[in-house]
């Protein structure tokens, strides 16, 4: 039974009872942090069953961080007591709350004991740490940004600006500003502009302008401002301001604006037709050129479709357009018809490009037309001629063909027949007279074979041949020439090169080849014939140590009549030809679907001559 003793001190029930009352937390506990006695006001602030005992208990259970708990203990014993002592501690629901403890040491006997109390600083902490964040951000930001930040009293006077902002932008120090008002800085013809906005303000709370303030170097620069007026009891106690530069913007907009200017003049005095259409075809915009090439009114044009203007048989060809347009993103010129409004069809070339929106997706077509009637008269002109051109060439060389038949014919005739009746000098005459014949015989064959190959409807008749025997064949057709002039022809071909060609043509190609090389290689040189397989071609090479070509007869070998004068230039070799064979060859070859080439180092160097033809299966 708990009683007073002799000195007059209270029981332990007592002070328990005295201290259960407290509404402050109280506490004494070991250095340890064993908990001896408590109140139930920790209990309470803690946030567990009042009538619980934690006696026994160690702060450690309830401290959240270990090392703010070391702290608090070496602190105590470093100063024998803390004061306002700020622990977060988690409770058994598993909620943060931070606690202020104000602590000392006592001794007890020969033992030094902690006493102290604790309160529940939760909410004020939150919303002081809330604050000081909210403060710390807001400098952060007024800090380290360019845009101005001001605060303005109910007189329209600064109190408060971001300096380093102000100073980076206008120039200005803290001191030059504060006090003073934004008319004071503004441009002398925007204070009507911004006095609007600023009574606008007052009715709305908010407010935003661009207008010009001063730098303190005397330029002005374009701000664009947003404003938040502060008010109480419909009474005006300030505003926010913030300012962001925007003088490139405006710049840019000035020169966007000229930029508009001479694109429409540009627009409108083009010769061309020029207009903009959505991805479905319908017109947006057009110029009086593309109106008057059509014979349209802009009323009536802009209720039409592309499509409604253009032949059906461009649609196809159009939309796969579109789609390589899209995929590649490549702008090519290419020829189309419109139909006009009185129904005649017009000829144009168009050159088209897609603008492509932030998504990359496409949402408008831009064209530039050009009326193209008088370029197609010329050509079909020109179409004309060359079949006149080609006629020509085919009667005059039948024409000639007959009489030069006769002339060989009496010529031969007569050595054949008077042979022994003849003088050494008219044998030698008939004998170059058989020699021109031939000669003129090979020309009329070339002019009418490049007369046949000019025909845009040529195409050889395909057959299933053997490559590599047409080779070897026209080698040894040729070799009592090559032997003549002591060259050794060496070949490196496949045995078997199976592909379709028309053999008269291939044969003429390589004829034509070897009988170069030959003829433009001295005496005694070296020719090699070469074949070799890649992807899906057959690439034949035909390569000599000649005399080589120069790169401005390179640029002329393969056009018509593209002969290299070789005479005079003190050359051992019998040269003669129209200059038509090498036309003819890239003719007949580029008819197959393949192409020819040459290569050479240069003059007395050599050359190699090249041709590929596809490997066309069954």
């Amino acid at each position: 039974m708990d009683t007073k003793n002799k000195e007059g001190t209270i029981s332990k029930k007592e002070f328990q009872e005295i201290i259960n009352n407290l509404d402050i937390g109280y506490f004494k506990g070991e250095l340890n942090g064993k908990l001896l006695i408590h109140n139930s006001a920790i209990n309470k602030i803690i946030g567990i069953d009042p009538s619980l005992d934690l006696t026994g208990s160690y702060s450690s259970q309830f401290s959240s961080d270990p090392e703010v708990l070391e702290r608090y203990h070496n602190d105590l014993k470093k100063n024998r007591h803390v004061k306002d002592f700020i622990m977060k501690i988690r409770n058994p629901k598993g909620q943060f709350l931070y606690i202020q403890f104000n602590s000392h040491l006592i001794e007890d006997g020969d033992q030094l004991l902690v006493e102290g109390t604790v309160i529940d600083v939760t909410e004020k902490y939150l919303l002081e740490r809330n604050l000081m964040d909210t403060e710390k951000k807001f400098n952060l930001i007024a800090n380290n940004t360019n845009d101005l930040i001001a605060i303005l009293n109910q007189d329209f006077e600064y109190i408060f600006i971001n300096e380093n902002a102000y100073y980076s932008v206008l120039g200005y120090k803290k001191e030059e500003v504060l006090g003073k008002r934004p008319r004071e800085f503004n441009h002398p013809d925007d204070l009507k502009r911004v006095s609007n906005a600023i009574k606008q303000g007052l009715l709305e709370g908010i407010v935003q302008e661009e207008f010009r303030i001063k730098h303190k170097d005397g330029h002005y620069i374009w701000v664009e401002t947003k404003g938040k007026y502060l008010m109480e009891d419909n009474k005006l106690k300030g505003v926010i301001m913030i300012s962001r530069d925007i003088t490139n913007r405006k710049n840019s907009e000035k020169k966007i604006q000229e930029s508009e200017r001479k694109y429409r003049s540009l627009f409108e005095s083009s010769t061309d037709g020029i207009y903009s259409a959505d991805m479905e075809g319908n017109f947006i915009e057009f110029n009086k050129a593309f109106l008057k090439m059509l014979g349209y009114s802009k009323e009536q044009l802009l209720n039409l479709n592309l499509r409604q203007i253009t032949p059906s048989k461009w649609y196809e060809i159009e939309d796969n357009m579109l789609f390589t347009h899209l995929a590649v993103g490549e702008s090519k010129i290419y020829e189309k018809e419109y139909v006009q409004k009185n129904g005649t069809i017009l000829p144009v070339s168009v050159r088209f490009w897609i603008l492509q929106d932030e998504q990359d997706d496409p949402y408008r077509i831009w064209a530039i037309v050009r009326d193209i009637t008088e370029h197609k008269q010329i050509e079909q002109e020109l179409i004309e001629i060359n079949k006149l051109k080609s006629e020509f060439l085919r009667r005059a060389s039948h024409e000639l063909k007959t009489p030069l038949v006769s002339i060989k014919g009496f010529s031969e005739l007569i050595l054949s027949s008077y042979l022994e009746d003849l003088n050494p000098d008219i044998i030698s005459k008939l004998g170059e007279i058989n020699s021109g014949v031939e000669r003129l015989q090979n020309i009329i064959n070339d002019l009418l074979q490049t007369s046949r190959l000019e025909s845009a409807d040529l195409k050889p008749r395909l057959i299933r041949e053997d490559l590599s025997f047409l080779i070897n064949f026209c080698v040894e057709e040729l070799h009592p020439l090559s032997a003549k002039r002591e060259h050794s022809i060496n070949t490196e071909i496949e045995d078997s090169i199976i592909t379709k060609f028309e053999k008269e043509e291939i044969h003429d190609v390589i004829s034509n080849l070897l009988l170069n090389a030959i003829k433009y290689t001295p005496q005694g040189g070296w020719i090699d014939v070469r074949s070799e397989i890649k992807d899906d071609l057959v690439i034949i090479s035909i390569e000599d140590n000649g005399i080589g070509f120069t790169e401005e007869e390179k640029g002329k070998i393969f056009k018509q009549f593209g002969k290299v004068e070789r005479y005079g230039q003190g050359l051992d070799l019998g040269i003669d030809g129209t200059g038509l064979g090498l036309y003819i060859s890239k003719r007949i070859v580029e008819s197959h679907g393949g192409k020819i080439w040459m290569e050479s180092e240069g003059k007395n160097k050599g050359s190699t001559f090249y041709f590929s033809l596809p490997l066309l299966d069954d």
